[in-house]
């Protein structure tokens, strides 16, 4: 049976990941996510083009965050570690601002993380998707 404190330090160090990840979206200097992902790392976003590798990524945030301000915010709802691998299911919200002026938008969506630690024992993402959460009716 898997006693639930095995992975804390893993789990700890996922949360710092995706800690450092808003971070670096925050500051704008998008340079720094490069270091957060495998090279072989691939996103799937809902209605886009994947996005394959750490210079994409780069450039695809980069281009985002030259005309906007982005806050991002993640709510774990799972975490599972299994050796060199782990996932985490939850739901990400993000805040854009055009730099520009004019009203922010806000957004909420499920997302599935893959992770896998490297050689260097750092966690990174691997893989990732993106789903719009389900639309309810309202009365």
């Amino acid at each position: 049976m898997d006693r639930p404190d095995i992975h804390d330090a893993d789990r700890t160090a996922i949360d710092a990941l995706r800690d450092r990840w808003v971070a670096v979206v925050a500051s704008g200097d998008v340079r720094g996510l490069a270091d957060l992902v495998t090279p072989d790392y691939e996103v799937w976003t809902h209605g886009a083009p994947a996005l394959t590798g750490p210079d994409t990524v780069v450039a695809a945030m980069g281009a985002v965050l030259t005309k906007y301000s982005v806050n991002q915010s993640y709510e774990p709802v799972e975490t599972i570690v299994a050796g060199d691998w782990a996932f985490q299911r939850g739901i990400e919200r993000i805040r854009v601002a055009p730099k520009g002026g004019g009203a922010p938008q806000e957004t909420a969506q499920r997302a599935l993380l893959i992770l896998r630690r490297g050689a260097d024992g750092r966690w990174r993402y691997a893989r990732g998707m993106t789903n719009g959460l389900p639309t309810t009716a309202s009365g």
